[in-house]
C-alpha cells in the first residue's frame, strides 16, 4: 500500500501565511472603495442641495437663511430676517430628505451636519441681506448686487475677505456655500480646513455647539492625509451667473 503523504506544518503556516497577506491585501482596497463612495455620494448629495437652493430662489425670489440648532431643521428667521450668516443646510424648509441629528440637522455621510453660508451683502443699506430676504434681489438689481463669499485654493495669504490673489482665486463672488466637513470632521488641524470653521454655533436641544465659518473666505482644493497637509473638506457653491440666469428665466429677476 502507498503511505498518502499531507502537508507539514511548516508547508500550512506558509499557506496561512499567504493567506493572510491576500487578505490583507484585500481589505485596504475595500475600505478605500467604501471612503470613495462616501465621497461620491457627498459630492452628488451637495449638488442636489444646490439645485434645491437655485429652486427655491426661483420660486420665492431669494435664498434659505441658513438653518441653526434651535431651528429645527429649517431657516432661522427672526422678524422676517436671517439671524446667522454661517450655519447649516435648511433641509425641511428646501423639503430635502435625508437622515438628520437630535438637533434635525441634515447630516453627510460621516453623520457630520453639513454647513451653509450666505452673503450677508446690503448695498441699498436698508437693513436686509440682499441675497436671502424677500424682494432684495430684485429691489438691489442684477447689476448692483454682489455677493461676496470667496473660494481660494489655499488659505495662505488669504485674509478675512479675500484669497491671497487672482491665482489662488476660485471664485470672490458667490452668494452661497455649503460644504461637507469630510471624514476628520472632529479632528480637523490644517491651516486650510481650520479656514472653513473659526466659530461655533450652538442653542438646540442636542446641547452641542458645532464648528461653522468665522468669515466669508472659504478653501476648496484637493484632498491629502499629509501630516500638516490634510484636507478633505468637500466644497460646493452657488455660481452667480447660474443663479440670476434661473431666476430671470423664472420671472423673479428682470
Amino acid at each position: 500500500m502507498q503511505r498518502q503523504r499531507g502537508f507539514s506544518l511548516v508547508e500550512l503556516a506558509i499557506v496561512i501565511l499567504v493567506l493572510g497577506l491576500i487578505v490583507g491585501g484585500l481589505a485596504m482596497p475595500l475600505s478605500a472603495q467604501r471612503e470613495s463612495k462616501r465621497i461620491r455620494d457627498v459630492v452628488s448629495n451637495l449638488d442636489d442641495i444646490r439645485e434645491a437652493l437655485e429652486g427655491y430662489a426661483v420660486t420665492l425670489g431669494h435664498l434659505p437663511c441658513p438653518a441653526t440648532p434651535a431651528s429645527n431643521g429649517l431657516s432661522d428667521i427672526a422678524g422676517g430676517a436671517c439671524t446667522e450668516q454661517h450655519g447649516f443646510v435648511p433641509a425641511s424648509t428646501l423639503g430635502l430628505t435625508g437622515l438628520r441629528n437630535a438637533d434635525n440637522l441634515l447630516l453627510d455621510e460621516w453623520a457630520n451636519p453639513i454647513r451653509y453660508s450666505v452673503s450677508a451683502t446690503d448695498v441699498d443699506g436698508d437693513g436686509n441681506w440682499d441675497f436671502v430676504s424677500p424682494g432684495e434681489m430684485s429691489d438691489v438689481t442684477i447689476a448692483a448686487l454682489v455677493p461676496d463669499l470667496s473660494i481660494c485654493s489655499t488659505s495662505v495669504g488669504s485674509s478675512p475677505t479675500a484669497c491671497a490673489n487672482a491665482a489662488s482665486t476660485l471664485s470672490s463672488a458667490s452668494p452661497a456655500l455649503i460644504y461637507s466637513m469630510g471624514t476628520d470632521w472632529a479632528t480637523f488641524t490644517s491651516a486650510d480646513q481650520q479656514e472653513n470653521v473659526g466659530a461655533t454655533l450652538g442653542g438646540g436641544a442636542s446641547g452641542t455647539n458645532y464648528p461653522v465659518a468665522a468669515d466669508i473666505v472659504f478653501v476648496s482644493r484637493r484632498m491629502s492625509k499629509l501630516s500638516g497637509d490634510e484636507f478633505d473638506d468637500i466644497v460646493t457653491w452657488v455660481a452667480p451667473s447660474s443663479l440670476y440666469h434661473r431666476m430671470v428665466t423664472g420671472g423673479q429677476l428682470p
